[in-house]
């Protein structure tokens, strides 16, 4: 059972979106063998480009639909996804944002992606995860544990925190637990400071590369899904 919520705020600063312009040259899928993320990284994954720019990550809900973070989206242009499985790309159909948290919900060619199983429960504290991102540098799987497990980050939406080394360009992309079951989707760092700032302007996440671990706030999926059927209507 979940103990008490937790409201974050950022700290010296507004916190951080995980998001980052820059060429991704590496997808998850090959760092990810072996581990939870594996199957996910490979079928259901997929770095968001604006304008050929990798800016984040997205993952499958259905046959025709994936998620990611709304502020993945703020910097505008043509929207392409690149497969993690094989980087073959699609174009993005269609767009839906939420007004209600940090979520958009992208329209794709049937059986571009497959979505993976998705958590029913909340995380426990301590819980170990997985998540798969799109850096520009550095490693595209990270692995964490869960410190909340029942946390709410005012503009992007409910959800949990971990600890994981989580780089600029995860957002929007998976955090799975030990089954590979989805838990949800990578958002930002709560006590982010500059490092959204450093990292546009040297096209890296050089504080995420130099830390061990970070405070991450990771949207729920159970309250993504639920938000992505209400936008479908």
């Amino acid at each position: 059972m979940a103990g008490r919520r937790q409201i974050l705020r950022g700290m010296g600063g507004m916190a951080a979106a995980l998001s980052l312009a820059g060429c991704a040259t590496r997808l998850p899928a090959q760092d990810a063998a072996g581990t939870p993320v594996a199957q996910v990284s490979a079928t259901g994954f997929a770095a968001l480009q604006l304008g050929g720019m990798v800016r984040g990550s997205a993952v499958a809900f259905d046959a025709r639909h994936v998620l990611t973070c709304a502020h993945v989206l703020d910097a505008g242009g043509a929207v392409t996804l690149r497969r993690g499985l094989d980087g073959a790309e699609a174009p993005v159909l269609g767009v839906v944002r939420s007004s209600r948290m940090d979520l958009a919900v992208l329209r794709v060619a049937p059986g571009f992606l497959e979505p993976p199983p998705r958590a029913t429960d909340a995380p426990q504290s301590g819980e170990a995860v997985w998540a798969a991102g799109a850096p520009g540098l550095g490693h595209t799987v990270a692995r964490g544990v869960v410190e909340a497990p029942d946390a709410e980050m005012p503009g992007f939406g409910r959800g949990f925190t971990a600890r994981m080394p989580a780089l600029m360009g995860y957002s929007g992309g998976p955090v799975v637990d030990s089954n590979g079951t989805l838990m949800g989707l990578t958002s930002a760092l709560p006590g982010g400071g500059g490092a959204s700032l450093l990292a546009f302007l040297t096209g890296a996440d050089l504080g995420g590369l130099a830390a061990a671990d970070r405070q991450v706030f990771v949207l729920s999926i159970q309250r993504a899904s639920a938000e992505a059927e209400r936008l479908l209507g």
